[in-house]
């Protein structure tokens, strides 16, 4: 077991011992179990899996829909530090499907490079919400 933060910039979203958490980076999705390598790393948007006791199922895992941050893991101790994380509880699918589609329409109006960008963010951001709302309904079977 090692200990696990995922901060966010409204307070803690989840501050506990854990078996295993799978993290979004650039370069792919890592995995982290206790005594990991010391890592810091930049956390991109994407899924941090969170896997509490070894015996855990798939369906069992905690999972947060995040948003760009960082990753510390030094002595047993991961911070995860993001701008956002979703519990999958807290996600509305169909308001995630709603803004998906408004961002994508957004995308496809863009009339230059910043509004191309900040559409491109948001389309992101609701595909992600939209993975762990799937996750959630596909666990709760």
């Amino acid at each position: 077991m090692f200990h696990l933060q995922l901060v966010t910039l409204t307070g803690t979203q989840f501050d506990g011992d854990v078996h295993e958490v799978v993290l979004p980076t650039l370069d792919g999705q890592i995995g982290i179990l206790t005594d990991h390598m010391p890592l810091i790393s930049v956390a991109t948007t994407g899924i941090v899996s969170v896997r509490k006791n070894a015996h855990d199922t798939e369906r069992e895992m905690d999972h947060y829909a995040t948003y760009g941050g960082v990753i510390e893991f030094e002595h047993n101790n991961l911070r995860v530090i993001v701008d956002e994380a979703d519990a999958a509880d807290s996600i509305n699918e169909a308001e995630a499907q709603k803004a998906f589609a408004a961002a994508t329409k957004m995308r496809a109006e863009a009339k230059n490079q910043v509004s191309l960008e900040h559409a491109q963010a948001l389309i992101d951001r609701s595909a992600v919400r939209l993975q762990v709302a799937g996750l959630r309904r596909r666990h709760q079977r």
